[in-house]
């Protein structure tokens, strides 16, 4: 615990021999009662607002002016022995709630709370009977009391873990199993990797700079139509139960919303952007990732969390996400869910039992340690990039059109050199709910069939006639 606290369990007295309530002496009790103010950060003392926390023991956790009125007026009873004797302390406690006032509140004592965080090469999970320490190569359980540092309360798992080895897999391993599978057999171990370690890097708290990815979850499907079940939400929730979880509507979230971010705790490590359409501009949420976060809270104070202390972002979707500059590729990480589940096929039709809250102890201990596992594949191997399967003719759909691809596919082979203005008014008059595309961005589309295709586009012209070539490389991406 910090050199700066002890909490004591002995009486102590804040009122003179009248019943008022010394004000100096109740900020010493608050002092002696693991009562505080807490920096989130340090280094901004001079303009951040504080947070109100009480520790016990190793933990620590935000309170508000209510609890503090209500603690200390339990405590004025509990030293009672005798009815009415607390009369005269309790009226000077009700005359006397200025003494809870903002202002008077930043006189509490800075409490200098050091947290067991992530390292990089080990990440720690709390449960009741300990602390998990994970690293590549081992998974220990300490006791609280090995450590001289602290712990959100909230981010204490209700739950006893006990490592297993060698066990037949449980529900959610079954569960990742399903959203990774692919006909060819090796295909879907490599993916069945790939996704674990995007569970280990939402589950490890470490914030490497140089890896500061979003986990983008998709469906494989290419049609962008909503395929609600498919378990991309689940897969997060999952990592809620280990890691404290802020969702965001990804519909509705909007950048130039004040309080946007207002239901986002301090103790968040993991924010998720649900189901984002097609038009969520991803460039918007990268300083989220790169810098740090602004919590704007409803009659409340402000808060700062440093790049160091921000969540990892992960986004569920129904489309590809857009933007092919290094920025965008250099902090996504996108994985389709294979289409096992939908709305007419839940995890609860395959397992007869809902996830999470119809679980026996044994199984939840199964999860845990899947977590476990997912965590020492990413501290092992990092980011596992998954093979695409859908994903770039999602991406060429979402810069076209739907039939688009579908047309062109037809109408365009390798190696042909073909007139632009020929291809524009072929595809116009096959499908002519498109007739206000200009030539300009039709070429735009050409271009991102070049890339789909892996091709080497070349473009020239002579005299008012513009051609394009498809050249292949030997690397092209064959459809059917």
């Amino acid at each position: 615990m910090s050199d700066n606290l002890t909490v004591s369990t002995s009486s102590f007295v804040f009122w003179d021999d009248r019943g008022k309530i010394i004000p100096n002496r109740l900020y010493e009790f608050f002092f002696e009662q693991g009562i505080g103010k807490y920096y989130p950060d340090t280094r901004s003392t001079k303009n951040a607002q504080p947070l109100i926390v009480k520790v016990t023991e190793n933990l620590v956790g935000e309170v508000n002016v209510g609890y503090l009125l209500e603690f200390t007026r339990d405590y004025i009873v509990s030293l009672s022995l005798e009815p009415g004797k607390t009369g005269e302390i309790l009226d000077s406690l009700h005359t006397s709630t200025s003494l809870f006032g903002d202002k008077n509140l930043k006189l509490l004592t800075t409490l200098n709370l050091e947290f067991i965080t992530d390292q990089a090469g080990t990440a720690f999970m709390f449960f009741l009977n300990g602390v998990v320490e994970v690293t590549a190569s081992q998974i220990q359980i300490k006791p609280y009391s090995d450590f001289d540092r602290y712990v959100w309360e909230t981010s204490v798992i209700q739950h006893e873990f006990s490592p297993v080895e060698d066990s037949a897999p449980g529900d959610f391993k079954r569960f990742m199993i399903d959203l990774s599978a692919h006909a060819d057999t090796e295909r879907a171990r490599l993916r069945l990797q790939s996704l674990q370690s995007a569970v280990g890097y939402l589950l490890h708290r470490y914030k490497n700079p140089a890896t500061t990815k979003s986990i983008i979850l998709m469906d494989s499907y290419v049609d962008g139509m909503p395929n609600g079940g498919s378990g991309k939400t689940l897969l997060i929730t999952a990592v809620g139960k280990i890691r404290r979880l802020a969702t965001i509507d990804g519909k509705m979230y909007d950048q130039k919303e004040w309080f946007a971010f207002s239901s986002v705790g301090i103790d968040c490590e993991v924010l998720l952007f649900d189901d984002v359409d097609a038009d969520f501009d991803f460039e918007k949420i990268f300083p989220l990732m790169t810098t740090g976060m602004q919590i704007r809270r409803k009659y409340r104070d402000h808060i700062y969390l440093p790049f160091e202390r921000s969540p990892k972002i992960t986004l569920t979707t129904n489309y590809a996400i857009l933007g092919d500059s290094s920025s965008h590729r250099r902090r996504k990480y996108e994985f389709e869910v294979t289409a096992t589940y939908s709305a007419d096929y839940s995890p609860r039709d395959k397992f007869g039992r809902n996830f999470f809250t119809e679980w026996p102890e044994s199984e939840w201990n199964l999860f845990f340690n899947t977590m476990t596992e997912c965590l020492q594949i990413f501290l092992n191997e990092g980011l596992i990039v998954s093979e695409p399967l859908n994903l770039n003719l999602a991406k060429l759909i979402g810069k076209t059109s739907e039939d688009f691809p579908e047309w062109a596919v037809d109408a365009i082979h390798l190696d042909e050199r073909y007139d632009k203005r020929s291809l524009y008014l072929a595809f116009i008059r096959e499908y002519p709910e498109n007739n206000r595309l200009k030539p300009r961005d039709f070429t735009m589309w050409l271009r991102a069939y070049g890339t789909y295709r892996n091709c080497h586009v070349r473009e020239n012209h002579s005299d008012r006639t513009r051609y394009i070539v498809f050249e292949s490389t030997g690397e092209n991406i064959e459809v059917i």
